[in-house]
């Protein structure tokens, strides 16, 4: 039987308007080490079946990608993203790693 594998990040992001870090380089140095809460749309790119282990994995490439600079806007976010954590895990609190 096939065993499915985790999915992976096809290398790069989207070019020009899709790509809402485009521009803000220096807002980004400066903020090392911060969390920054994001919108993010992928879809599957392709699907990779390695024949020898019988594996296939999902290949994702992201179609478009904002910061959200707001910091109400970026609350709002961190709440339905906790909100989808939890209806996917069943599981409590998501560990953002730091203030958002």
């Amino acid at each position: 039987m096939t065993e499915i594998k985790p999915a992976v990040f096809k290398q790069g992001v989207p070019k020009a308007q899709k790509n809402g870090l485009y521009g803000i380089e220096a807002d980004l140095i400066a903020e090392a080490g911060m969390s920054v809460v994001a919108v993010v749309t992928f879809e599957v790119a392709r699907v990779i079946h390695e024949e020898l282990g019988d594996e296939r994995y999902p290949v994702l490439e992201i179609t478009h990608i904002e910061p959200i600079r707001d910091e109400k806007a970026a609350k709002a976010a961190t709440l339905l993203l906790e909100d989808a954590y939890k209806i996917r895990t069943a599981e409590g609190a998501l560990d953002m790693g730091g203030d958002v």
